[in-house]
């Protein structure tokens, strides 16, 4: 099996062919409901190697949940679990051998990659609660920077071949909104070029914050849990003792600075963006910051414009790579 699993800050995205699947990147404590009407809550559940509940499931449910934004995240129990959640969630075999390939971000991928492999090689077991144990045997490990799986999502089609010529040998830019940070890439004949790609740190959590703490100001007796904010956010509103309060000009006004602030990195790296063939955006934010960056971008694109969900577009390309890789070995 060829997988690509996008292990992000703010949600977790795994795909194996027409097997998908993406949660919160939320690890909690197996507390669980002693009653329900409508039975027990649906999730993810590990008892091997650790008992933990993990995202919207952790989030309803658990007294407790992790979720961490920095750097040395990738060496947490918590971000193993995400890992071993996502394989199990691709596949119920006992056993199976498998090429994933995955990505980090731009600011830590040089000096990361070889730990990040290494943490994903291997033998792995694991068992979900109502499920057999499982065994995976991960045969090989592929590294990207992220923003570069949103690319290959275009670029290449289901079995890893090209499909868009045009774009592979010629000059690209990616802006990744991710939860923690924005990824700006610059890409010349399907290689980055270096002193044109950077990060900008901040994403849809910048957005999120504010977003908080305008809602403590005017509903302080609503507690959320951060994830919950995003759907807020998402839906434009939230319920406050029943009532619907509208949130559209408080999302909108906390994105500006967002927006602002990459158009004017993407801008400086890519002196204007006039000698790429195209823009792409994609990510969890691509909805929020996209329209602002196609107003200042004529050639930017959404992801989403070209059929594919922009939260997915990393995880897809990955996948993708993934099957060009399997198909060599």
């Amino acid at each position: 099996m060829n997988a690509g699993i996008d292990l992000g800050y703010s949600w977790t995205k795994a795909l194996a062919g027409k097997r998908g699947v993406g949660f919160p990147s939320l690890v909690g404590t197996p507390d669980r409901a002693r009653f329900s009407l409508n039975g027990a809550a649906s999730g993810i559940t590990l008892i091997r190697p650790r008992h933990v509940q993990i995202g919207e499931l952790a989030m309803i449910q658990s007294r407790h949940v992790e979720r961490r934004e920095d750097r040395a995240w990738i060496e947490s129990e918590a971000y193993y679990d995400l890992y071993l959640a996502a394989l199990t969630s691709l596949t119920r075999s006992t056993f199976c051998r498998l090429v994933v390939v995955s990505g980090l971000p731009i600011q830590f991928y040089e000096r990361d990659q070889g730990l990040l492999r290494e943490r994903l090689l291997g033998v792995h077991s694991a068992q979900r609660e109502g499920q057999s144990a499982q065994r995976f045997e991960v045969a090989d490990v592929r590294v990207i920077p992220q923003g570069f799986g949103a690319l290959l999502s275009v670029v290449l089609n289901d079995a890893g071949n090209i499909v868009a010529a045009d774009l592979a040998n010629g000059r690209v830019g990616v802006i990744d909104v991710g939860g923690k940070t924005t990824n700006l890439l610059s890409v010349n004949h399907l290689s980055e070029v270096g002193r044109e790609t950077a990060s900008v740190s901040s994403g849809a959590w910048s957005v999120a914050r504010a977003v908080r703490r305008w809602l403590s100001d005017h509903c302080p007796d609503l507690e959320l849990r951060d994830h919950e904010v995003i759907q807020a956010m998402t839906d434009r509103y939230v319920r406050y003792y029943g009532e619907v309060v509208g949130l559209g000009e408080v999302v909108d006004g906390a994105i500006a600075p967002l927006a602002d602030q990459v158009v004017a990195e993407a801008t400086q790296l890519w002196n204007g963006a006039a000698s790429l063939d195209a823009v792409f955006v994609a990510g969890g934010g691509a909805h929020l910051v996209g329209p602002r960056l196609q107003a200042h971008f004529r050639h930017a694109r959404i992801v989403g414009e070209m059929g594919i969900d922009p939260v997915y577009a990393n995880a897809l390309g990955y996948w993708r790579f993934a099957q060009r890789v399997g198909n060599t070995r």
